[in-house]
């Protein structure tokens, strides 16, 4: 629920919401049809949804800091380009190209293999991480992660976009080239050994659609470089990061819930 004023608006009234939140923001508000209004209605849809009672400047502060994150991702992008573009590892993708083309397209052939080459399309900054940790997502690397993420949890990546788990972030991969994913950054080829991904459930699924694996973003890869770059959409990098990050509040309701408490007591000192 969120109060504004004397008024508090619940999961039937987030349209009303939004209206008030902006009208008491006045001259601060975002403009219309833009990515900062989109990520401010995007939160404040889930303050009036939520069983606890949040306030204005509880909000405020979750897209102040979403703002502050956007900002942030537009100057490193640049510099994480530019590093990227330094330590492709060229020899390496040629390599692992290579082996991606001879790969088994069967569950039974990829297990047979012992590793599999995948790849993923991601923004200069993940590209550097990945590259720099040589881990699935970027982490610091864990070893004591010995297997894959669970179907289920995997299932819930690769539909609802789903990342943190019980045992720990995933990220998804794919047994083909998903270039759209490279948009304004990189397409990332990889080794990893077989028992540290979640693979598809049936033959036709390794050869059709994203044929998407999933495995812990703190896992090691094999081996790992910058394949291809990817086109550029000609967008500012701080408004496709917002529209990332708007996708993402749709995704994960409880994950901005916990954020809207952490600014509930900063703000205003009440543990909701």
């Amino acid at each position: 629920m969120l109060k504004i004023g004397d008024i508090t608006y619940d999961h039937r009234s987030p349209g009303d919401a939004k209206s008030a939140v902006y009208k008491a923001m006045g001259a601060a508000a975002p403009k219309d049809n833009t990515p900062q209004r989109s990520v401010l209605g995007a939160t404040v849809a889930v303050a009036a949804g939520g069983a606890a009672l949040f306030e204005l400047p509880d909000v405020q502060q979750v897209y102040n800091d979403y703002l502050a994150q956007a900002a942030l991702f537009a100057t490193t992008t640049a510099a994480d380009r530019a590093w990227c573009l330094q330590n492709r590892g060229a020899g390496t993708a040629d390599q692992l190209a290579a082996a991606q083309r001879r790969q088994a397209d069967t569950l039974a052939g990829l297990l047979a293999q012992g590793s599999v080459v995948i790849t993923r399309g991601t923004n200069p900054v993940q590209a550097r991480q990945i590259l720099t940790h040589r881990t699935f997502g970027g982490l610091p690397p864990n070893a004591n992660l010995t297997t894959p993420p669970t179907a289920e949890d995997a299932d819930a990546q690769t539909g609802l976009g789903i990342k943190d788990t019980v045992a720990g972030r995933i990220e998804e991969w794919s047994l083909g080239q998903q270039t759209g994913f490279s948009l304004d950054g990189f397409m990332v080829i990889a080794e990893a050994d077989v028992s540290l991904v979640t693979l598809p459930r049936s033959d036709g699924a390794t050869r059709g659609g994203e044929a998407g694996v999933c495995g812990y973003a703190a896992a090691g890869l094999i081996r790992v470089a910058i394949l291809s770059e990817g086109r550029p959409s000609g967008e500012p990098p701080e408004k496709r990061e917002l529209e990332r990050i708007c996708v993402a509040i749709g995704r994960d309701h409880p994950g901005v819930v916990t954020l809207l408490k952490a600014a509930a007591l900063l703000k205003r000192g009440v543990v909701l």
